[in-house]
Protein backbone atom coordinates (compact mmCIF):
# COMPACT_ATOMS: atom_id res chain seq x y z
CA UNK A 1 0.00 0.00 0.00
CA UNK A 2 1.56 2.87 -0.95
CA UNK A 3 0.94 6.11 1.25
CA UNK A 4 0.48 9.37 -0.59
CA UNK A 5 1.98 12.87 1.65
CA UNK A 6 -0.84 15.21 2.45
CA UNK A 7 -1.32 18.05 0.10
CA UNK A 8 -0.53 21.30 0.88
CA UNK A 9 1.85 20.20 3.63
CA UNK A 10 5.66 20.12 3.91
CA UNK A 11 5.87 16.80 3.82
CA UNK A 12 4.63 16.37 0.50
CA UNK A 13 8.55 17.20 -0.93
CA UNK A 14 10.26 14.74 -1.38
CA UNK A 15 13.74 14.38 -1.78
CA UNK A 16 15.86 13.47 -4.81
CA UNK A 17 18.94 11.85 -5.47
CA UNK A 18 21.10 12.18 -8.29
CA UNK A 19 21.00 9.52 -11.25
CA UNK A 20 24.69 8.82 -9.91
CA UNK A 21 23.46 7.98 -6.17
CA UNK A 22 20.90 5.94 -7.62
CA UNK A 23 23.16 3.77 -10.03
CA UNK A 24 26.48 3.63 -8.26
CA UNK A 25 26.65 4.46 -4.67
CA UNK A 26 26.59 1.56 -2.24
CA UNK A 27 25.17 2.42 0.43
CA UNK A 28 22.03 3.32 -0.40
CA UNK A 29 19.64 4.58 2.51
CA UNK A 30 16.16 3.44 2.02
CA UNK A 31 13.63 6.13 1.18
CA UNK A 32 11.29 6.83 3.94
CA UNK A 33 7.30 7.30 2.94
CA UNK A 34 7.96 10.91 5.20
CA UNK A 35 10.96 12.90 4.42
CA UNK A 36 12.05 15.53 5.93
CA UNK A 37 12.33 18.85 4.14
CA UNK A 38 15.75 19.14 2.89
CA UNK A 39 16.31 22.99 3.41
CA UNK A 40 16.74 21.87 7.14
CA UNK A 41 19.46 19.34 5.95
CA UNK A 42 21.43 21.58 3.90
CA UNK A 43 21.03 25.16 6.04
CA UNK A 44 20.67 24.17 9.98
CA UNK A 45 23.66 24.18 11.65
CA UNK A 46 22.53 21.02 13.69
CA UNK A 47 23.13 20.31 17.68
CA UNK A 48 25.02 18.01 19.27
CA UNK A 49 23.79 15.32 20.81
CA UNK A 50 25.51 12.61 22.42
CA UNK A 51 28.41 13.06 19.91
CA UNK A 52 26.10 13.11 16.89
CA UNK A 53 24.91 16.35 14.99
CA UNK A 54 20.97 16.82 14.29
CA UNK A 55 19.41 18.88 12.66
CA UNK A 56 15.84 17.57 12.46
CA UNK A 57 13.61 16.20 15.32
CA UNK A 58 10.33 14.18 14.55
CA UNK A 59 8.05 14.86 17.58
CA UNK A 60 5.87 11.74 18.22
CA UNK A 61 5.45 8.92 20.22
CA UNK A 62 3.76 6.71 17.57
CA UNK A 63 5.95 4.03 16.60
CA UNK A 64 4.65 3.71 13.07
CA UNK A 65 5.36 7.56 11.88
CA UNK A 66 9.03 6.87 13.83
CA UNK A 67 9.44 4.04 11.51
CA UNK A 68 8.73 5.53 8.09
CA UNK A 69 10.30 9.67 8.60
CA UNK A 70 13.75 10.38 7.79
CA UNK A 71 14.65 12.74 11.08
CA UNK A 72 17.32 12.98 12.84
CA UNK A 73 15.68 12.27 16.19
CA UNK A 74 12.55 12.22 18.21
CA UNK A 75 11.50 14.62 20.53
CA UNK A 76 9.22 12.01 22.84
CA UNK A 77 6.77 14.49 24.82
CA UNK A 78 3.00 13.36 25.39
CA UNK A 79 0.40 15.38 27.95
CA UNK A 80 0.99 12.81 30.06
CA UNK A 81 3.74 11.97 33.37
CA UNK A 82 6.68 10.69 31.74
CA UNK A 83 6.38 6.19 31.75
CA UNK A 84 9.60 4.35 31.99
CA UNK A 85 7.93 1.98 29.66
CA UNK A 86 7.39 4.16 26.58
CA UNK A 87 10.94 5.65 27.33
CA UNK A 88 12.50 2.51 27.17
CA UNK A 89 10.29 1.29 24.03
CA UNK A 90 11.21 4.20 22.33
CA UNK A 91 14.93 3.97 22.81
CA UNK A 92 15.26 0.85 21.91
CA UNK A 93 13.06 0.67 18.98
CA UNK A 94 13.67 3.86 17.20
CA UNK A 95 16.80 3.42 16.15
CA UNK A 96 17.82 7.01 16.09
CA UNK A 97 18.79 9.34 19.34
CA UNK A 98 15.48 10.15 21.69
CA UNK A 99 15.04 13.28 23.76
CA UNK A 100 12.29 12.29 26.30
CA UNK A 101 10.05 14.89 28.35
CA UNK A 102 10.67 14.10 32.29
CA UNK A 103 8.44 17.27 33.17
CA UNK A 104 6.81 20.10 33.23
CA UNK A 105 3.89 21.81 35.09
CA UNK A 106 2.40 18.77 36.60
CA UNK A 107 5.55 16.22 36.83
CA UNK A 108 8.28 18.08 38.89
CA UNK A 109 10.66 17.18 41.32
CA UNK A 110 11.54 14.56 42.80
CA UNK A 111 9.88 12.04 39.89
CA UNK A 112 11.16 14.39 36.98
CA UNK A 113 14.98 13.68 38.86
CA UNK A 114 13.93 9.83 39.17
CA UNK A 115 12.44 10.12 35.18
CA UNK A 116 16.19 11.72 33.85
CA UNK A 117 17.93 9.56 35.32
CA UNK A 118 16.35 6.72 34.12
CA UNK A 119 16.47 8.00 30.57
CA UNK A 120 20.01 8.48 30.96
CA UNK A 121 20.52 5.04 31.77
CA UNK A 122 17.72 3.47 29.29
CA UNK A 123 20.20 5.58 26.56
CA UNK A 124 18.12 9.15 25.81
CA UNK A 125 20.52 11.53 24.28
CA UNK A 126 18.79 14.21 26.11
CA UNK A 127 15.46 15.28 28.04
CA UNK A 128 13.21 17.84 27.94
CA UNK A 129 11.42 20.00 30.71
CA UNK A 130 8.44 22.07 29.33
CA UNK A 131 7.78 25.75 30.39
CA UNK A 132 6.39 26.03 33.42
CA UNK A 133 9.46 23.59 34.80
CA UNK A 134 10.83 25.36 37.55
CA UNK A 135 14.85 26.19 37.79
CA UNK A 136 15.82 24.62 41.01
CA UNK A 137 14.10 21.25 39.85
CA UNK A 138 16.55 21.78 36.51
CA UNK A 139 19.21 22.21 39.04
CA UNK A 140 18.53 18.82 40.71
CA UNK A 141 18.17 17.17 37.39
CA UNK A 142 21.84 18.97 36.30
CA UNK A 143 23.73 17.29 39.09
CA UNK A 144 22.33 14.27 38.60
CA UNK A 145 22.42 13.40 34.50
CA UNK A 146 24.94 14.22 32.02
CA UNK A 147 22.62 14.18 28.90
CA UNK A 148 21.74 17.96 27.67
CA UNK A 149 18.88 19.09 28.97
CA UNK A 150 16.39 21.12 26.68
CA UNK A 151 13.55 23.42 27.94
CA UNK A 152 10.83 24.43 25.74
CA UNK A 153 10.03 28.28 25.63
CA UNK A 154 7.59 31.13 24.59
CA UNK A 155 9.47 34.54 25.39
CA UNK A 156 13.00 35.91 24.58
CA UNK A 157 12.91 37.36 28.07
CA UNK A 158 16.41 38.01 29.16
CA UNK A 159 16.12 37.43 33.09
CA UNK A 160 13.83 34.39 32.64
CA UNK A 161 15.89 32.75 29.68
CA UNK A 162 19.17 33.46 32.18
CA UNK A 163 17.99 31.73 35.13
CA UNK A 164 17.21 28.75 32.70
CA UNK A 165 20.70 28.80 31.57
CA UNK A 166 22.09 29.29 35.08
CA UNK A 167 20.47 26.49 36.36
CA UNK A 168 21.99 23.84 33.59
CA UNK A 169 19.58 23.98 30.80
CA UNK A 170 21.84 23.01 27.59
CA UNK A 171 19.22 23.83 24.52
CA UNK A 172 15.93 26.28 24.57
CA UNK A 173 13.00 24.88 22.27
CA UNK A 174 11.21 27.49 20.84
CA UNK A 175 7.55 26.99 20.47
CA UNK A 176 5.91 30.22 20.18
CA UNK A 177 3.77 29.69 17.58
CA UNK A 178 3.03 32.22 14.63
CA UNK A 179 6.31 34.35 16.82
CA UNK A 180 8.82 31.17 17.26
CA UNK A 181 11.10 32.92 14.43
CA UNK A 182 10.63 36.46 16.16
CA UNK A 183 11.57 34.95 19.75
CA UNK A 184 14.86 32.58 18.07
CA UNK A 185 16.28 35.47 16.64
CA UNK A 186 15.30 37.39 19.95
CA UNK A 187 16.75 34.69 22.05
CA UNK A 188 20.42 34.86 19.74
CA UNK A 189 20.80 38.41 19.78
CA UNK A 190 20.86 38.03 23.84
CA UNK A 191 22.69 34.93 23.72
CA UNK A 192 24.77 34.80 20.62
CA UNK A 193 26.47 31.22 21.18
CA UNK A 194 23.14 29.50 23.19
CA UNK A 195 21.99 26.65 21.03
CA UNK A 196 18.73 27.44 20.12
CA UNK A 197 16.43 24.81 18.28
CA UNK A 198 12.80 25.55 16.98
CA UNK A 199 9.05 23.95 16.22
CA UNK A 200 8.47 24.66 12.10
CA UNK A 201 5.11 25.36 12.02
CA UNK A 202 3.25 24.11 8.98
CA UNK A 203 4.95 25.01 5.64
CA UNK A 204 8.29 25.66 4.48
CA UNK A 205 7.94 29.29 4.53
CA UNK A 206 8.17 29.12 8.40
CA UNK A 207 10.44 26.85 8.38
CA UNK A 208 13.29 28.67 6.51
CA UNK A 209 12.05 31.65 8.74
CA UNK A 210 13.10 29.87 12.09
CA UNK A 211 16.27 28.63 10.26
CA UNK A 212 17.13 32.07 8.80
CA UNK A 213 16.44 33.49 12.39
CA UNK A 214 19.85 31.72 13.65
CA UNK A 215 17.85 27.82 14.59
CA UNK A 216 20.32 25.16 14.80
CA UNK A 217 17.19 22.73 14.45
CA UNK A 218 13.73 22.03 13.19
CA UNK A 219 10.91 19.96 15.08
CA UNK A 220 8.52 18.96 12.84
CA UNK A 221 5.06 17.41 13.22
CA UNK A 222 4.08 14.59 11.12
CA UNK A 223 0.36 14.40 9.80
CA UNK A 224 -1.84 11.95 11.84
CA UNK A 225 -2.54 8.64 10.70
CA UNK A 226 -5.85 9.69 9.74
CA UNK A 227 -4.69 12.30 7.46
CA UNK A 228 -2.48 9.77 5.69
CA UNK A 229 -5.35 7.26 4.94
CA UNK A 230 -7.32 9.71 3.81
CA UNK A 231 -5.98 9.77 0.73
CA UNK A 232 -5.47 5.94 0.01
CA UNK A 233 -9.06 4.94 1.38
CA UNK A 234 -10.96 7.99 -1.58
CA UNK A 235 -7.98 5.71 -3.90
CA UNK A 236 -9.97 2.62 -2.94
CA UNK A 237 -13.22 4.06 -2.67
CA UNK A 238 -12.78 5.31 -6.08
CA UNK A 239 -11.35 1.93 -7.29
CA UNK A 240 -13.10 -0.22 -6.13
CA UNK A 241 -16.47 1.38 -4.93
CA UNK A 242 -18.88 -0.17 -2.62
CA UNK A 243 -19.76 -3.59 -2.04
Amino acid sequence: MQISSISGSFWENKKKSSLWDRLFRRNKTVTKALTTPEIIGKNCQGLLLKNEIIKSFLFSTDMALIENNDADAILAVYPFPPSPKIIKTLIDFAGKPVVCGVGGGTTKGKKSVEMAIYAEQAGASGIIVNIPFENKDVKKIREKVSIPIIATVTSSDHDFLKGKIEAGVNVFHVSGGANTAKIVKEIRAKFPDFPVMATGGKSLNSIEESIDSGSRAIVLSPPSNKDLFKTVMVKYRNTFGNF
